[in-house]
């Protein structure tokens, strides 16, 4: 493709050469730069892509795209643009002519709930017998193919080689979550979406988004009118029990459906069953009866996911039968409120839990459904080098519902975890009973060790994760995998 139209409309300017060059490929990595690609230097947070255009030259590159005045002493094509993030995912939907543009691509955006919900509608999807694909934080899909990404939401141009690769299958519908580090940093910039949900907002990220309102607006730019160039955007799936969903709804000029579980909306689920073995309620659409839902996943926050799935389904044209069916039919979520049973005699439960709103919804979960009325130990932990304001907060949560907690590590990447621990202690109190095991493996040995005919325990923060990540390197590491291996013996 000829550079002058992988540029298309970017604001850009021509430094050296000439735009009628054809480009081969793109690239950001300069060790992947290959003859007539064009590499685009990316100022990250830790390497600036710019050092590296050299290289990138040495290995091929007929061009690069730059944000910086710097000097290059390389033959090169030099193109200027303000944001080199921006430009890309400009670029990039340009050299794959707009994959997006092709698909049924629905948006779950919002901090608990997005991959669930991601799950539920690719369950949906191939019910209704369409193939399709999906990116979430667990496991990401090319039809029925496994595909692994380095982040929640891959950058611009992975994103866009995907959706190319999924359309040359065949695939006709996707679904993705979008974080709000994708919407702030570009990655998202020209997929063009047909719908967006948005699951609910609380605290996660402050280490990024340094506040709770630019962390919303984030989330806001995909609803916002003035962006819908960018995004696209037929219709929005709004949860209306959540106080941002309502800033939402108020803001956004996409057509709206709202659902909820406690206040008149559009799609309102009554006569909720919820138990350790899953979920039965009716779905009402418009104030009349429209599907009954029975479902392997427990808690309420799995009917707000399944009420966000139906609903965006359903404005896709998915029939009441093939909801229904599909969300029956998905056994669960790796990771999420994941039920392990060896034949002990009390109940273990794995959930990605990581903030405080999260650990909340699952404790007071359990503690709905305990009708043994077994104790609840809680084995958790805070990441390092991620927001320090929700580690006391994520204390207070676990001493208020649980018998007895076990602070332990998550991934505490460089920081000291002892440090981190006893942040989390200052969330409880002087009677609270909790202990403090620093080696998780051990943490879980001891909350095993300790359970009762009748408890829950509930081993939290890491979920689908297979590994504990610290300063220099990073150890294979599963929940799921160290239960098994200790209650097996």
């Amino acid at each position: 493709m000829k550079l002058k139209n992988l540029l298309g409309t970017l604001d850009y300017e021509v430094l050296e050469g000439s735009l009628e060059d054809e480009i081969k490929d793109i690239c950001i990595n300069s060790k992947q730069a290959a003859k007539d690609s064009l590499f685009i230097a990316i100022e990250g947070f830790k390497v600036d892509g710019h050092e590296f255009i050299g290289e990138a030259a040495r290995r091929g590159a007929k061009a690069a795209v730059i944000q910086k005045d710097i000097n290059l002493n390389f033959p090169m094509i030099k193109i200027k643009v303000p944001d080199t993030r921006a430009a890309l995912a400009g670029i990039s939907s340009n050299f794959y002519q707009g994959p997006t543009t092709r698909l049924k691509l629905i948006g779950v955006t919002g901090t608990n709930g997005k991959t669930t919900t991601s799950f539920l509608l690719d369950s949906i999807f191939r019910k209704a017998g369409l193939k399709c694909s999906m990116i979430t934080t667990v496991q990401s899909f090319l039809d029925q193919t496994g595909v692994e990404f380095d982040r929640t939401t891959p950058g611009a141009l992975e994103l866009n080689r995907f959706f190319a690769e999924s359309w040359s299958q065949g695939v006709e519908a996707a679904v993705m979550e979008v974080s709000s580090h994708s919407v702030d940093l570009h990655r998202v910039d020209h997929i063009q979406f047909e719908g967006f949900i948005f699951t609910n907002l609380s605290q996660d990220h402050l280490d990024y988004h340094q506040n709770m309102e630019n962390y919303f607006q984030a989330k806001l730019k995909l609803f916002s009118p003035d962006r819908r160039p960018l995004y696209g955007g037929r219709f929005a799936v709004i949860n209306k029990d959540d106080p941002y969903g309502q800033k939402i709804i108020a803001a956004t000029d996409l057509p709206s459906l709202t659902y909820s579980a406690k206040n008149p909306a559009d799609l309102k689920a009554e006569n909720i069953i919820n138990s350790i073995e899953g979920l039965s309620f009716n779905l009402q659409l418009k104030g009349e009866k429209w599907a009954g839902i029975r479902s392997g996943l427990s808690g309420m926050f799995n009917v707000y996911n399944i009420m966000a799935a139906a609903g965006a389904a359903h404005l896709l044209g998915i029939s009441p039968a093939d909801i229904s069916s599909g969300i029956r039919e998905l056994p669960g979520v790796p990771g999420r409120f994941e039920k392990i049973d060896t034949g002990q005699q009390f109940s273990v439960i794995v959930d990605y839990a990581h903030t405080p709103d999260g650990l909340e919804n699952v404790l007071s979960t359990i503690k709905q459904l305990n009708q043994k009325k077994g104790r609840i130990i809680t084995i958790f932990g805070c990441g390092g080098d991620r927001d320090k304001q929700k580690r006391k907060l994520m204390g207070q949560v676990s001493s208020k519902y649980s018998d007895i907690s076990i602070i332990t590590s998550d991934n505490p990447r460089t920081e000291n975890p002892s440090a981190i621990i006893g942040m989390i202690e200052q969330g409880f109190g002087a009677q609270d009973s909790y202990l403090v095991i620093e080696d998780r493996r051990k943490a879980i040995e001891e909350g095993l060790s300790i359970a009762r005919p009748k408890d829950i325990i509930l081993i939290a923060g890491k979920g689908h994760e297979d590994y504990q990540e610290f300063a220099d390197y990073r150890i294979h590491f599963s929940d799921q995998e160290t239960v098994k291996d200790i209650l097996k013996g």
